[in-house]
């Protein structure tokens, strides 16, 4: 009988540690069906051999199809501006995505989104931000060459000063004021509907590093859904690296800001080597919790030096033509898609249902770091205290 009252008080215990976890996972909408996403950054200003890897990535999602007939969705989380060549010097001196010379990209852009293949949204004007770079320029005179060369890469930047919203022109970081940070997100937000003739309604801020006057002031601006790696970053630390606030996020959750929180926390990247199998697992896994996958991936995968174009868009189509075998009701949707079914509870996409609330819970709890210890830690003392009543 005590082993009995023992393992009763362990699971006690063992919920009342978990609590908030398992509040945020209860609460969280379940999928009625599988949905993968390809989430795209760093397209826009820069190289323009961006143009012919737009063409051959919209060739090869064109080639499949759910069972609606909706082809798979790459995301474009778009960087409207970088430095003018012709004034190096001038820190906001920049070349907007509609100048005449990146056309060819622009008209690709816009072609994979009338194809169902592309689905824009706002990454950032710059991915930096202009003073601080021009800060960081005055003492390094590798960033004053990259400055000086036609459309230069960003992702060439040093980690940090790739982080738009904190000043990381020295480590660690310091907060930027307030006024800059709502001026600067209100005119990206009108820039990038002046380009593409709508509001961007998902923005996914650069390297993940933001914090609350963003969110208000991209809301304000009109945007609707923000794309998150479940947790905030603020600024970055002494070692360059981001440093964590202890904000949590969710899929469907309506934050402060008014914004509709999408959650992107696994990775299909080419270039290091990633291949079908990393992806099949990662949706596997993202299914049992009943949540969607959001496969982060960037554009150095197809352009660039490190590039490896043909076996970035082999790696892509393998994933998706596997995927679709394994799971026929697999849906193909863009995260704008995603974003306004979690507000309005569309039940097309999502299942409201008890019994798949109770089959995506133990999925959803037992992931890896502190849950997953406690509870494994728990469920060994528990069957210990059961033991000691035979």
């Amino acid at each position: 009988m005590y082993g009995l009252y023992g393992a009763l008080l362990l699971w006690a215990l063992a919920l009342y540690c978990v609590r908030r976890d398992l509040a945020r996972a209860w609460a969280e909408p379940c999928l009625r069906h599988p949905v993968m996403v390809f989430e795209g950054d760093d397209w826009g200003y820069g190289p323009l051999e961006q143009a012919d890897a737009l063409r051959d990535i919209a060739r090869v999602l064109s080639a499949h199809a759910d069972a609606q007939g909706r082809h798979p969705v790459m995301t474009l989380g778009v960087i409207l501006a970088g430095p003018d060549e012709a004034r190096p010097d001038e820190a906001e001196a920049c070349v907007t995505l509609d100048d005449a010379r990146l056309a060819p990209v622009l008209a690709e852009m816009r072609a994979g989104v009338a194809r169902g293949v592309f689905s824009l949204q706002l990454h950032g004007m710059q991915h930096y931000h202009p003073a601080v770079l021009d800060k960081a320029c005055a003492q390094d005179p590798a960033l004053q060459a990259w400055r000086r060369q036609p459309f230069p890469a960003t992702e060439d930047l040093p980690s940090p000063l790739q982080s738009r919203w904190t000043d990381a022109s020295s480590l660690p970081s310091q907060a930027l004021d307030g006024t800059d940070i709502v001026s600067r997100a209100t005119a990206e937000v009108s820039t990038f509907a002046r380009i593409f003739g709508v509001m961007p309604a998902v923005a996914v801020p650069p390297t993940f590093v933001w914090n609350d006057a963003v969110e208000t002031a991209w809301a304000a601006a009109g945007v609707r859904a923000l794309v998150t790696p479940g947790e905030r970053y603020e600024r970055r630390g002494a070692d360059g690296l981001p440093v964590d606030s202890g904000r949590l996020y969710r899929n469907g959750q309506r934050c402060a800001s008014g914004l509709t929180a999408l959650v992107r926390d696994d990775y299909y990247e080419p270039v290091r080597g990633h291949r079908a199998d990393r992806g099949l697992e990662a949706l596997a896994r993202k299914w049992a919790q009943r949540r969607p996958l959001l496969l982060e991936t960037h554009r150095s995968n197809f352009v660039g030096r490190q590039a490896r174009h043909q076996d970035s868009l082999a790696a892509i189509d393998s994933l998706v033509a596997e995927a679709r075998k394994r799971y026929p009701t697999l849906c193909f949707v863009s995260v704008e898609a995603l974003a306004d079914a979690y507000a309005t509870g569309g039940l097309a996409l999502l299942d409201h249902g008890l019994p798949a609330r109770l089959r995506a819970l133990p999925s959803r709890l037992l992931t890896t770091g502190r849950r997953r210890k406690v509870l494994l830690l728990l469920c060994v003392l528990t069957v210990f205290a059961v033991a000691l009543t035979v």
